[in-house]
């Protein structure tokens, strides 16, 4: 994820949109009545905040990175070097390379609309609010809903993305399994997407129930991992004592456990990642929760943490 990897763009989102905030402030109270809109200036400010925020991503996309080798009982860092550590003995390495590649392709074919439609609508607003582009379109009729011409072009895009969605996520499932089959896992269920009405306002808004969850056998025992969005869930069934062991500070903590669980976790590096998630085990395994993140590899970590743990359990 850019995000982790890059303190630039971090702070191009940041340090960006507080500058566009000071350029509001300033331009706003230094126009009197009667000067001419600041839209030009406005316009400027937001355009080259989100192109260099789509550039980035797109650089970011299309960069392919070695797969630096971790010696055995360190840390992982990277997405590639969890996907390395964790990839089963004997494991299709030809159908996990297809699906990697399978998925830079699909992910790059699927970042050009999407960022033609963070170009397109925000760009169809500013002209259409400037008055360069007046032009409204009312396919119903003149007392009927009425569309700027210059908003078209987005909205044609974002409807390309609609009709195609579930050919899309279609695809993206099949290319998943096929990079998840060298860790032993496949997805099972999806999530559904409901509409309800937003309270309070007009209109509906699309909501997402239930998680994505993958499932597998690794080394004699089952495997489940419950990705939300905001959340994850990793459980691997092999039971054990009662025990839990939460991150705080970059550093695993025990809160109880039998004698072996201190050793167990010895040695494992300081890490942000260890924030919010919390490790419980009874008698129906052994259970990694995350909170306030869902995405990149957090979860493969945490089942890279609960198989390490079980490997040292007697």
């Amino acid at each position: 994820m850019i995000w982790q990897r890059s303190c630039l763009y971090r702070l191009w989102v940041v340090g960006g949109l507080l500058a566009i905030v000071g350029v509001v402030l300033y331009v706003g109270l230094n126009t009197k009545p009667g000067d001419a809109p600041p839209y030009p200036v406005f316009g400027i400010a937001i355009g080259i905040y989100l192109v260099g925020i789509i550039a980035m991503q797109a650089i970011d996309l299309g960069r392919r990175r070695p797969v630096a080798e971790v010696p055995a009982g360190t840390l992982p860092v990277t997405h590639e070097q969890l996907m390395a550590a964790l990839t089963l003995p004997g494991a299709d390495a030809a159908r996990s390379r297809r699906g990697a590649e399978g998925s830079r392709r699909f992910s790059i074919g699927l970042f050009i609309p999407t960022a033609l439609v963070a170009i397109l609508l925000p760009l169809g607003g500013y002209l259409y609010i400037s008055g360069t582009g007046t032009g409204v379109w009312q396919p119903l009729g003149p007392t009927g809903i009425g569309i700027p011409v210059a908003a078209l072009p987005g909205l044609l895009m974002v409807l390309v993305l609609l009709v195609l969605l579930p050919r899309n996520l279609g695809k993206a499932r099949a290319l998943t399994d096929d990079y998840n089959s060298g860790l032993g896992l496949r997805i099972v269920s999806t999530p559904s997407i409901i509409l309800l009405p937003r309270i309070g306002t007009d209109g509906i808004g699309a909501h997402t129930v239930g998680p994505t969850t993958f499932e597998g056998d690794r080394y004699g025992r089952h495997v489940i991992v419950d990705a939300y969005a905001g959340s994850t869930a990793v459980l691997v069934a092999s039971p054990v004592p009662p025990l839990t062991l939460e991150g705080k500070g970059g550093q695993l903590h025990v809160n109880e456990g039998p004698g072996w669980l201190q050793s167990a976790i010895a040695g494992i590096p300081a890490d942000d990642r260890w924030a919010r998630m919390r490790v419980s085990g009874s008698a129906s395994g052994l259970q990694v929760d995350r909170k306030g993140s869902a995405v990149d590899s957090d979860w493969m970590l945490d089942l890279w943490l609960a198989e390490r743990i079980l490997a040292a359990a007697p």
